[in-house]
């Protein structure tokens, strides 16, 4: 042991072992292109992007430091991603939830740009990058700024509760990504699990607001009746008899919307701290009144209470 320690040879490796090893330890430092990144819901849809930022620093950007006609990472280092918590259709084309590298290829002028995504996230630049991954391929035609984007920038923006666009802009250059969600199916989704989950109290709870979600959308009032009537044979509240009045009246049957809300009137003043029925007890009597109206049924006058002259 002691022939073999004083060899060169031996020493020579072990320095040479050292340094290999210290070289595989990665050193924090900081990044000429930082990382970013921006998350945003639309409907019930998460979308997140991460990317690197580069900045423009007085370079020509299209057709110099970033070529045309060649599929480019859509950012620094890394390959850019960007994830999907649902199924989208982006620009027409159905697009898998999922996590996905985002390429672009330039092209000179005004000729539309292709956006790539990519089933293999996890890329440096696009050196590994392969067609045969591509979950989908886009064209975008690009707009053109006056102003110039210091540095790269993606942002996400929603037009409604169902669809949106990602922002894309870099120095002169601004690409809109349009999308759309299907907000229904997920909703839909989302409560008949939680009604399949709630325990029995509750499931009440889970059937009127399911009720009254279709409600504000105005889809599908047929389930969304028997979903409120499901609620109120398990629990009576001014809150659900409300929700089943409406959507009586939305279907066109007046006359039980109103024996509806009146029940609904009845439990609010009988329960007397109901939050729901004190703030919403105003609009409850005005559509009401309303809807007898349209009935033709006559609202009592109350009778005024005659006035008392102390003189006499």
């Amino acid at each position: 042991m002691k022939n073999l320690l004083n060899r060169p040879v031996f020493w020579a490796f072990s320095l040479l072992l050292l340094t290999t090893t210290a070289y595989t330890q990665q050193i924090n430092l900081p990044r000429e292109s930082p990382r970013a990144g921006v998350s945003y819901q639309i409907g019930l849809t998460d979308i997140t992007i991460t990317y690197s930022s580069p900045a423009v620093k007085g370079h020509e950007i299209w057709g110099g430091l970033v070529p045309y006609e060649q599929v480019w990472r859509a950012g620094a280092n890394e390959a850019t991603t960007i994830e999907f918590s649902t199924d989208v259709n982006m620009e027409g084309t159905n697009l898998p939830a999922g996590k996905y590298a985002f390429f672009l290829i330039p092209r000179e002028g005004d000729q539309a740009w292709t956006a790539i995504f990519n089933k293999q996230a996890d890329q440096w630049s696009a050196f590994s990058y392969d067609i045969n991954h591509d979950a989908i391929r886009v064209e975008v035609k690009p707009t053109f700024n006056n102003g110039v984007q210091e540095r790269l920038m993606y942002s996400i923006h929603d037009h409604d509760s169902d669809k949106g666009y990602i922002k894309f802009a870099w120095d002169d250059v601004r690409l809109y990504l349009r999308f759309k969600v299907d907000v229904l199916a997920a909703a839909m989704e989302n409560i008949l699990t939680a009604i399949e989950e709630a325990p029995e109290d509750k499931k009440w709870i889970m059937y009127a607001q399911g009720a009254n979600f279709l409600l504000e959308v105005d889809q599908n009032i047929r389930q969304a009746l028997q979903w409120a009537d499901m609620s109120t044979s398990r629990r009576n509240s001014a809150w659900n008899w409300w929700i089943k009045a409406q959507l009586q009246a939305k279907s066109g049957d007046l006359t039980t919307a109103v024996n509806s809300a009146q029940k609904a009137i009845d439990l609010g003043e009988a329960a007397g701290t109901d939050g729901f029925y004190n703030r919403s007890k105003p609009d409850i009597i005005a559509k009401l009144e309303s809807w007898k109206r349209e009935l033709g049924i006559e609202t009592p006058v109350p009778t005024p209470i005659p006035v008392v002259d102390d003189e006499h």
